[in-house]
């Protein structure tokens, strides 16, 4: 789902923003880990048994267009802008990560949530000729 909204302030500036929302991904993980032969082995679940937490973001952006000089063959924009305003950790993928060992009782198996893209400012400037 996405809801944007744009509103033109003036002349010289426009506003926007864009929320967007998307129920977790399905994903197929293990659900028990066995050692077979010294090899750490894993049992999965059923294709895509799990979802992943809900993917959400917002972006807000400025838009200043400066006075046009008569006689400019050229016209410009400046953008500012800001992705993933509440630098959510949206996820992308998760893995497992293994320490201690099985031999001795230590090992340690956890899954680790890895997300892309935090909040992301930019700052932008179009031309047209």
């Amino acid at each position: 789902m996405s809801i944007v909204a744009m509103y033109e302030l003036n002349k010289k500036w426009k506003l926007s923003a864009s929320f967007v929302y998307g129920s977790g991904n399905a994903a197929t993980l293990p659900q028990r880990f066995y050692i077979v032969g010294g090899v750490l082995t894993q049992e999965y679940s059923r294709i895509n048994e799990y979802r992943l937490p809900a993917y959400h973001r917002l972006d807000v952006s400025a838009v200043l267009t400066p006075k046009r000089n008569e006689g400019r063959k050229w016209k410009s924009e400046w953008v500012f802008s800001v992705y993933n305003v509440y630098s959510r950790k949206n996820p992308y993928f998760i893995y497992f990560d293994q320490t201690g060992s099985p031999y001795n009782g230590t090992l340690q198996i956890q899954g680790k949530q890895v997300s892309l893209f935090p909040i992301i400012p930019a700052v932008t400037w179009n031309f047209k000729f």
